[in-house]
């Protein structure tokens, strides 16, 4: 009835349009899920970022974690549901992306690569990387694509597909 995964990853901006990097934890459960200091990581398990108390992630909806509050905000004034900074970078050339509850369990993690099989386009040319759809196995390339124009933080992923039209592809 609850999960929280991770859905949208900005690790290497354009030069045009820079808002540092940033995640986005997708629940598409039915019931709210409390994150309260829950710890967000890089491959570099002294990279952490405590999310803080009363963090909680409504069914059906989103929250990202920015590293650099201002850039994110005047990127994308109209996101509120945006919680950070945390203090270390996600990589260009491929990194991990992990989330452990308040009791140190792994909930998620994405490993992803900025080569085939990974979606391009996110390494550097603007766009982010977005999980086709949050019911889709995410440690998997093919599960993922490039957003459209700058990524979708905070709302539904702009590459989202719904279950039953995938699976009839």
């Amino acid at each position: 009835p609850g999960s929280t995964v991770i859905n949208e990853i900005n690790y290497n901006s354009s030069n045009d349009h820079n808002p540092d990097d940033w995640i986005e934890l997708s629940n598409p459960g039915e019931i709210e899920i409390d994150i309260s200091n829950w710890i967000f990581k890089d491959d570099d398990n002294s990279h952490g970022y405590t999310i803080p108390d009363e963090t909680v992630i409504q069914p059906n909806n989103y929250l990202v974690l920015a590293k650099n509050m201002d850039l994110f905000s005047s990127s994308y004034p109209e996101i509120s549901n945006v919680i950070g900074p945390f203090d270390f970078s996600l990589s260009g050339g491929g990194d991990q992306v992990r989330i452990f509850d308040n009791n140190g369990i792994l909930i998620d993690s994405v490993q992803y690569d900025d080569g085939d099989p990974w979606p391009l386009e996110p390494d550097g040319n603007g766009p982010t990387l977005e999980l086709i759809n949050p019911e889709y196995d995410n440690t998997l390339a093919v599960s993922w694509a490039s957003s459209m124009d700058y990524g979708s933080p905070g709302m539904q992923n702009t590459a989202y597909l719904a279950s039953d039209v995938a699976e009839n592809i």
